[in-house]
């Protein structure tokens, strides 16, 4: 049966065939970039930013990506028309894109293969049971023991696959049930991000954006040129979230999460509910001109149908 296609350095790749090569440094050492990025109504949003990024991560991680930027983005167009047939009009692309140096330096002895590229396409649908489920009730948020890595070992600002750390964050929130969600601190208890995505919250009439040790989001940027609220970037921590009107979280996965509840030291705190969060939602289904949530909450409910 024939099925999405991903573009590997040069091939079409069936996405149940593709992989890392064992020798290669990305297996061994988590060390390669990514970055991933969507479409809405099938345009890409906030594309060259996710390049920019990506292309950012890679000069800093000493990986010499070969193609252009704009090779790059004609890659991505290509590997979208190549698989078009699986993407209906009320079905979205999802692109990952990882780059790596190639094979680690102990395997030498088997050639050098240079840098390795991957442009990793899949629906956007198949997530909406992870999505769905929390769009009017919100997500749980857990302070998370686990902490971000210190900038001045690893700087964060780096999209790299070196990511045990939010793995482990994840683990320890998923003892407190489905839908909660970690927030990892820095070194000096300020807010950071989350696993995969940025963190803010809603104080009043102003959005309050972490600056420490943390990816910069396309995704929080968007949200932060559209809203009508006051803009507030600083050093937030616990003490300011408690009392706050809402947690938000930006990701290109999910676009705009919220959140009403934190579980802090094994306690749990309700948030003040304010509805400007919603109408941030409101302000970015207009901005890329999708209803964002109906569109979730209708892919859930063909999931449901088909089970």
């Amino acid at each position: 049966m024939k099925e999405i296609e991903s573009w590997k350095d040069g091939q079409w790749i069936p996405n149940s065939k593709i992989g890392t090569n064992l020798w290669d440094a990305h297996y061994f050492f988590g060390w390669s970039v990514f970055d991933a990025f969507r479409t809405y109504n099938h345009n890409f949003h906030m594309l060259d930013c996710h390049i920019a990024r990506f292309y950012k991560s890679a000069r800093l991680s000493g990986i010499d990506i070969k193609q252009s930027e704009r090779e790059l983005i004609d890659l991505i167009n290509i590997t979208k028309n190549h698989n078009a047939s699986f993407f209906p009009s009320d079905e979205e692309y999802r692109f990952m894109i990882f780059a790596s140096p190639g094979y680690f330096k102990i395997y030498d002895d088997m050639g050098d293969p240079g840098v390795s590229l991957t442009i990793n396409l899949t629906t956007t649908s198949r997530y909406a049971k992870h999505v769905a489920p929390y769009l009017d009730t919100g997500v749980t948020s857990l302070i998370s023991s686990q902490r971000q890595i210190p900038s001045r070992f690893l700087n964060p600002k780096i999209k790299s696959c070196s990511r045990l750390h939010y793995g482990l964050a994840d683990l320890e929130a998923a003892q407190y049930g489905k839908g909660v969600t970690p927030i990892l601190l820095d070194e000096h208890g300020y807010i950071s991000e989350s696993s995969g995505s940025n963190i803010s919250f809603v104080k009043g009439n102003n959005l309050c954006v972490p600056i420490s040790s943390k990816l910069e989001g396309c995704t929080e940027r968007s949200i932060m040129s559209i809203t009508d609220m006051n803009v507030i970037t600083d050093d937030w921590d616990v003490y300011d979230l408690i009392d706050s009107d809402g947690i938000i979280f930006t990701s290109t996965f999910s676009g705009i999460t919220s959140s009403w509840n934190l579980i802090y030291r094994n306690k749990k705190y309700k948030l003040n509910k304010t509805d400007k969060i919603n109408k941030l939602i409101d302000s970015f289904s207009e901005h890329v001109e999708v209803d964002v949530n109906k569109q979730w909450k209708d892919w859930m409910a063909n999931i449901k149908k088909e089970t």
